[in-house]
């Protein structure tokens, strides 16, 4: 298993709260959302990366180094494009070798999420939370688990759930992947999103599944309230942690 990190974006929507860092350099408890991830994937077995960057790449490798041993690829032309055109930078990660897990750098998400995403065998899975309907940014339509609609203005009616921002590839559907990949871009249509490439697969036929995800906290840091949600998630499972010990602390004063 392999997983490619994308996280070139400038985060324009977030420089009130963070200021000019990097959105995968948000602080999240005592970690920064880039090193979390990179922690989580490795503790489930995930030791491949490719981590893939454009704004301020430089800062983000700095707070990385000696942490990790991921690859790193840079697109120097992030301002003027989108993430499909990252993606296409670091294209020789997608030699067809391994499964592939694709992620966006601004995921916040619980560990286990990832014992969601791991198992799934089919040749193309995006995941999509049905618990966000109503408040969904990016909508999925899906019908007996093929993705049959998606858009930031599918209507609620149409909607079955929020995409999360991560997908899975099988290794032997990876070099469909990246032909497609080599189509859009080959086109000029560097202002696309990485997911389009199964976006455009979709269009032709070729069935692109969903699972979803519905035990799990997870959160792409797109707006201060996003960020604002992680940190009170974080405080809450914090505050947990400390009720679930006292019993116990409270019997070793008493013993």
């Amino acid at each position: 298993m392999k997983a490619i990190i994308m996280a070139a974006g400038i985060g324009s929507r977030l420089k009130r709260a963070l200021g000019n860092q990097p959105k995968c350099c948000s602080e999240v408890g005592d970690e920064i959302l880039i090193e979390r991830m990179l922690r989580l994937l490795g503790e489930k077995g995930v030791h491949e990366v490719a981590l893939v960057l454009g704004y301020q790449s430089e800062t983000v490798i700095a707070r990385l180094r000696g942490k990790t041993t991921a690859r790193f690829y840079v697109n120097p032309f992030y301002h003027v494009t989108n993430s499909i055109a990252s993606l296409w930078f670091a294209r020789e990660e997608l030699d067809g070798q391994d499964d592939v897990m694709i992620l966006n750098g601004d995921l916040f998400f619980e560990e286990s999420l990832l014992d969601s995403v791991l198992p799934c065998s089919r040749d193309a899975v995006m995941f999509a939370d049905p618990r966000r309907v109503k408040e969904a940014d990016y909508r999925f339509g899906y019908e007996a688990g093929i993705l049959r609609r998606y858009g930031k203005n599918l209507s609620v009616a149409d909607t079955t759930g929020e995409y999360i921002g991560v997908a899975k590839l099988r290794r032997g559907f990876v070099g469909t992947f990246r032909a497609g990949l080599e189509v859009l871009i080959s086109a000029q249509q560097h202002n696309l999103w990485w997911e389009d490439v199964l976006y455009n697969l979709c269009a032709t036929q070729r069935s692109i599944y969903v699972k979803e995800i519905t035990d799990s906290f997870w959160a792409e840091v797109d707006y201060v309230e996003d960020y604002e949600r992680i940190q009170a998630f974080l405080r809450n499972r914090c505050r947990e942690s400390e009720e679930a010990l006292a019993p116990v602390a409270a019997h070793a004063m008493v013993a």
